[in-house]
């Protein structure tokens, strides 16, 4: 059975050839992202009190809905600040608990429980999720005109770009940032009302009451109901100044705009602005799909922001303030290009050590192990980031240890006079309780990071696996397809090279290793016992 490989051709060829098309293409259709996602343990339950003081809002509000809570034994704590009028609830879940979403289900449900013992006026608790996932893409639209900025023309362009990305296959969410909210001021002059005789509460109720948002009727028939409302609803500002205020008894009538100064503008102070290169800006932030490519999907969106920035008007601009495409593909370009400076370097050491033939095999060690891994991450649902290939990273030096160590024992047997046979046979009978323990124990040093629990698992876990993964994959390839490639190599010189090369030193590729070169040196310090 340890032959198996060597005495079918086909089979190795085959093995080589599913590794080689496996890895490669869950390389190209893994997940991409710049950092691993971790999983939502924090919440909040926001309730507005209009007009309740802070001790009010605790005890009617803030503690009814920590009492319905602590029933929840996933529940690691709640924290709770009631202020004048708004009550906020933090909730935090314990850090064992992995299905997540069965507890929020719980949380909402018991919220919705506790409505019916708010108090009159207290307002529906509000649930909110603490995202911790980044975002993929953040964009600005700014405002680079000598004019006061026009919120309104950027919210519009803000709404026509946010509309295209959000129907970009993959992407998750959109959202806008730094867009103040409008109102509609009325002014009205206090010697103006003292003629009419009015107070600043009657203008209001009468602006109030201009606007008919209730219905006037419905219209009932034996397959449909309808509703019916007064069209009257304060739709622009010219219809707000033509409110009437007051009519005389000679039938004058005195309107809002009479009297009052009606303007939109923001909400001053502003709640959130956002600046862009120092200039005012509305910023939109785009998150993807877990099990989206980041640097696929930021292709398309770079198209979409590309074909957008063409249109829009003079003075306003369109920024990229991130792309996370950019460190994702730069690190897997770092971990891909340190594996083929490593494999190289492995490579030009023991081509001077041990031949060429022990250097060709040792070589596509580290490739193999790769592909390998990156398979099995598609299985095990673990997708590209820096953390994950940080784990290769760190076993990219222990992935070769295995390939050297079999290849040399093959060789020195193969040299020996063994057929290569008996040499694989007996090389594989002799490392395997040797490789397999010296594997088991690194594995034994990655398993707590693997096993880690909580957000702290969840980020740096994927360390511990692809640590585990390659160095699994090490020792399965260095016990079945590298013995077979020696054995396949030991026999066969290269005619390529003949006539172009001069003869190699007996310790680069001769009949015999550790004869010639460093090798020598290495043979007389350290003799082969036969």
């Amino acid at each position: 059975m340890s032959t198996l490989f060597y005495r079918n051709r086909q089979l190795l060829l085959l093995v080589l050839t599913l590794i080689l098309v496996w890895g490669l293409s869950s390389f190209f259709t893994l997940p991409r992202l710049e950092d691993p996602e971790i999983v939502q343990r924090v919440s909040t339950i926001t309730t507005l009190f209009p007009g309740a003081s802070a001790e009010r809002v605790e005890a009617l509000v803030s503690k009814p809905i920590e009492d319905e809570l602590s029933e929840i034994e996933e529940i690691d704590s709640l924290e709770s600040r009631s202020q004048l009028g708004i009550s906020v609830v933090t909730v935090n879940l314990k850090e064992s608990v992995r299905n997540v979403d069965r507890v929020w289900e719980q949380v909402r449900s018991e919220v919705d429980d506790v409505i019916p013992r708010l108090p009159q006026g207290a307002r529906s608790p509000q649930y909110e999720d603490r995202e911790v996932k980044a975002n993929a893409l953040i964009v600005g639209l700014t405002w680079e005109t000598n004019t006061p900025i026009n919120y309104a023309i950027l919210r519009r362009l803000a709404e026509r770009l946010e509309d295209k990305v959000r129907y970009l296959p993959g992407t998750e969410k959109v959202e806008i940032f730094g867009d103040p909210e409008e109102e509609i001021r009325v002014e009205i002059s206090p010697a103006e009302l003292s003629m009419l005789g009015l107070t600043t509460q009657e203008v209001s109720q009468q602006i109030l009451a201009s606007d008919a948002k209730i219905s006037a009727g419905q219209l009932r028939g034996q397959n449909n109901e309808l509703s019916f409302e007064i069209s009257g609803e304060l739709d622009s500002l010219e219809r707000i100044r033509n409110i009437p205020i007051r009519t005389e008894n000679n039938g004058q009538v005195t309107r809002l705009g009479d009297i009052a100064q009606v303007n939109k503008g923001i909400i001053e102070p502003a709640a959130s602005l956002s600046f862009v290169a120092g200039l005012p800006a509305i910023a939109l932030a785009v998150t993807v799909e877990s099990a989206m490519r980041v640097d696929a999907w930021a292709q398309t969106a770079k198209q979409v922001l590309q074909e957008f920035q063409t249109q829009l008007p003079k003075g306003i601009s369109l920024h990229t303030v991130l792309d996370q495409s950019r460190y994702v593909q730069q690190r897997i370009n770092g971990v891909l290009w340190e594996m083929a400076f490593g494999s190289v370097l492995a490579m030009a050491v023991i081509l001077f050590m041990m031949g060429w033939r022990s250097a060709v095999v040792v070589g596509a060690a580290l490739p193999l192990a790769t592909l390998l891994v990156f398979g099995c991450m598609e299985v095990l649902n673990v997708p590209l980031h820096q953390i994950s290939m940080t784990g290769l990273v760190i076993a990219i030096g222990l992935l070769i240890d295995n390939a050297i160590v079999m290849a040399d024992e093959v060789q020195v047997r193969l040299q020996r006079g063994m057929k290569a046979k008996e040499a694989i046979a007996d090389s594989i009978h002799h490392m395997l309780v040797p490789l397999l323990s010296s594997t088991l124990t690194t594995v034994l040093a990655f398993l707590p990071i693997a096993l880690a629990p909580g957000g702290v698992g969840e980020f740096t876990g994927t360390i511990g696996v692809t640590g585990i993964l390659g160095l699994t994959s090490s020792l399965v390839i260095s016990l079945t397809i590298l013995p077979a490639l020696s054995g396949r190599l030991h026999n066969w010189s290269p005619s390529f090279f003949r006539g172009i090369l001069p003869p190699f030193p007996r310790g680069l590729g001769g009949s015999r290793p550790f004869q010639g070169g460093l090798g020598g040196s290495y043979n007389r310090v350290f003799p082969i016992r036969n």
